[in-house]
């Protein structure tokens, strides 16, 4: 993660529509370049990075055709945010499901970056305001051009400067100021998230959920049962086999779809 907002681009609108009975509001981001690298669907549709996200989408549709995916690896710096984002974009390819892409990784926010917008409102903090108030609208990003929808969880940022800081970080790059970890976003709510996952899917055909390592939080074995499926991200000369061996038996016996191979 960056620690300044400069890698935030694109254009954003006001809201802009509210489905009938669905309770969403949607906030339309038109992405500009220059595009994040981890986005291969957007300028590399014909490489074969694509075409292996492609195969994975086949495969998932052949064995059952999941439609509430959790992207998640055993440790941090994986690529499964890239493995999230590049799924979601390959279903939305279809042209004929709306996808929406959820972050649930409060305290390691990447998918607002990747596309390139702050979130009007963070998923995790609308998901802790459902707690309380059930009947608000949720406040959706949909990406002009295709049928995807994104609910990026909220940057850690410096509570004085308000720069985008690293998860790991004590003092903002910036300003030198400390920084604050009560102010990081809210934790999951199972019974929340699940009441959210049961509405979302009234409007939205996939769900992809980009989650945290599973060796570094409670929080996937926490909605693990609210998914279908879960795609595991290791990458060549990163990925340590037992690790992810280690993973796998921990969100047993969640059904684990596949294993993606996370180019650099």
């Amino acid at each position: 993660m960056s620690e300044n907002g400069d890698n935030y681009r694109g254009r954003t609108t006001d809201l802009v529509s509210r489905p009938e009975g669905a309770g969403i509001s949607f906030v339309r981001f038109a992405l500009q370049a220059p595009y994040d690298e981890r986005l291969v669907f957007w300028e590399q549709r014909e490489s074969q990075t694509a075409a292996s996200f492609r195969l994975l989408r086949q495969r998932l549709i052949d064995r059952g055709d999941p439609k509430i995916i959790l992207c998640t690896s055993a440790t941090r710096s994986e690529g499964k945010t890239k493995l999230a984002a590049n799924f979601a974009l390959s279903l939305a390819e279809l042209g004929k499901h709306r996808v929406l892409l959820l972050e649930t990784s409060v305290r390691g926010a990447a998918l607002g970056e990747v596309f390139g917008f702050k979130p009007p409102v963070g998923f995790a903090r609308q998901l802790a305001s459902h707690r309380d108030h059930p009947g608000e609208s949720w406040v959706v990003v949909q990406i002009e051009g295709i049928p995807l929808y994104v609910m990026a969880a909220e940057p850690r940022c410096c509570p004085k400067c308000l720069s985008v800081q690293t998860e790991d970080a004590s003092f903002c790059g910036q300003c030198g100021n400390k920084t604050d970890s009560e102010a990081a976003p809210p934790p999951i709510d199972a019974v929340t998230f699940a009441n959210a996952i049961a509405q979302f899917r009234e409007s939205f055909q996939y769900i992809v959920v980009d989650a945290p390592p599973v060796l570094l939080s409670g929080e996937v074995n926490l909605i693990q049962d609210t998914v279908d499926a879960i795609v595991f991200a290791t990458r060549k000369g990163h990925s340590a086999a037992s690790d992810l061996r280690r993973a796998i038996e921990q969100v047993a016996p969640a059904p684990v779809a596949a294993v993606a191979l996370i180019d650099d």
